[in-house]
């Protein structure tokens, strides 16, 4: 079997899974953890055949690009489909030892997550990004509502509408560019938005502005933040670790159609307005996890805070910076999902032996050493510093993380002598993958180091990206 076939796994799994979950109902714990195994395998080889150099394009209908749909596993979609695993796996281990997938259709409603998530990472072609975007919310919003009671359901109401005015306003943005160039395949765009003209150039610069606003408002940048804090301190706290990812969707998005369509449509103006947005972000956060007295309230806002942080290294220019900002995505969410779990333990009064799962997530979410997100970090604070006309953003970086840290530490003290039931033995199991996958990630931080700077090359000479995705051949050479 050629290896471009693997590209379609991660979509195809879940997928799968959730179809097998809905006609044998009493198998689908079983299933769920099989594909959640499954996905995790081929994501670690999707990242081992990106690290040595070789992307994998897969053509559904076997049709080339721009005329059929590409799916790219390259560094960068590897790199975030595996973190998207690792995460996933982590909090369905624990909703299955805490009982949480007890809700109607909560596995088939997972699997879809899992696929929207990464069908989004892993498209190459505007349309379908919005359809992967609509998949994982249709999953994000049943995942919300299980078990719900008034303030849950306020909560994803929230959520269901600020989502929804979200998608209309995406598919405004690929009507538009659509309209103007004839194709939504981001390669063909990165070669046809340049030469237009007049009028048509107008338009699509008002269609990559929507888009710009919608990637914003995923990632619950500033001025479109307020929904975040209020959804996933409002949901039950193992819904809020399935969605430590969702956020990171949009800095992606913004970072792919920024390296590809940069120099055409994303000016130098465009790119301060982002990292206005970003700033604004990570300090409105800081001080709203210093505000914060509940944990779950604390997680939401380091949640918010990542994403903040991304958007500015992400658009900064600075190799260095990238680089940093690739390494952080993983950890990030990994110990921002274990906040959320040891929050949920604390709401169901049984933190009595889960004191040092606090300590590990509370750690990476503040970003101290030795974890992971504080060595990713320091290699982006590193890049801003070395670039004198972002000192001033990396120096914010440093105060709101001080805020974030006054806000965790005070919380984390008011529990440190929590007492009530000790949790099991699976939901120990899953705060030990997401707490170990930071720690291990520190360990490795040389290799990850020397795959996140050469991914931040690559997204830095989009030439090759855009070249795999035309120069694709069909199976069987047609």
């Amino acid at each position: 079997m050629p290896l471009q076939h693997l590209v379609i796994a991660p979509i195809a799994l879940p997928l799968l899974a959730a179809t097998l979950c809905l006609a044998a109902p009493r198998a689908s714990r079983a299933i769920s953890l099989c594909s959640a195994l499954a996905t995790l395998a081929v994501s670690v080889f999707l990242v081992a055949t990106a690290a040595s150099g070789d992307a994998l394009v897969y053509l559904l209908g076997n049709w080339r690009a721009p005329f059929g749909i590409a799916l790219l596993s390259d560094r960068l979609g590897a790199w975030a489909v595996l973190a998207t695993a690792w995460v996933l796996c982590g909090v369905l281990l624990f909703s299955i030892g805490a009982g949480r997938d007890k809700g109607a259709y909560f596995h088939p409603l997972y699997q879809v997550l899992w696929m929207g998530v990464n069908g989004a990472f892993l498209t190459a072609d505007v349309f379908n990004l919005f359809v992967f975007f609509e998949v994982m919310l249709v999953g994000s919003y049943g995942i919300a509502l299980q078990g719900a009671g008034m303030a849950e359901a306020r909560a994803t109401l929230r959520y269901v509408a600020i989502n929804l005015a979200g998608s209309a306003l995406f598919l405004i943005a690929a009507g538009l560019l659509y309209g103007v160039c004839g194709t939504l395949s981001m390669a063909d765009l990165a070669l046809r938005l340049p030469a237009l003209q007049g009028a048509d150039r107008a338009l699509a610069l008002s269609g990559a502005g929507l888009l710009a606003v919608v990637f914003l408002l995923k990632a619950a940048a500033l001025p479109l933040s307020a929904w975040l804090p209020q959804t996933y301190g409002g949901v039950s706290p193992a819904s809020a670790a399935s969605f430590t990812l969702l956020t990171k969707l949009g800095a992606y998005g913004m970072l792919r159609v920024v390296s590809l369509w940069g120099g055409t449509l994303f000016d130098a103006n465009w790119i301060a307005v982002v990292m206005a947005c970003g700033a604004g972000t990570v300090l409105l956060a800081g001080a709203g996890a210093l505000a914060s007295l509940s944990l779950a309230r604390v997680a939401a806002w380091g949640v918010l805070g990542s994403s903040g942080l991304l958007l500015i290294v992400f658009c900064s220019g600075s190799p260095q910076a990238l680089a940093g900002g690739l390494f952080y995505l993983p950890p990030s969410a990994m110990c921002a999902s274990a906040l959320f779990l040891v929050a949920d333990l604390h709401r169901r009064n049984r933190l009595a032996d889960g004191k040092l799962w606090l300590l590990i997530a509370a750690v990476g979410v503040a970003g101290l050493p030795p974890l992971a997100p504080f060595l990713a970090k320091l290699q982006a604070l590193d890049g801003l510093f070395a670039a004198p006309d972002l000192h001033g953003l990396a120096w914010l970086i440093l105060a709101a993380s001080l805020l974030t840290l006054t806000g965790l530490a005070r919380v984390a003290l008011r529990l440190a002598g929590a007492g009530g039931e000790p949790a099991n033995k699976v939901e120990h199991l899953a705060l030990a993958w997401l707490c170990g996958g930071a720690l291990a990630m520190s360990t490795l931080a040389a290799p990850i180091q020397r795959y996140t700077a050469v991914a931040a090359s690559e997204l830095a000479a989009p030439q090759a990206y855009i070249r795999q995705v035309l120069d694709a051949v069909p199976v069987g050479g047609r």
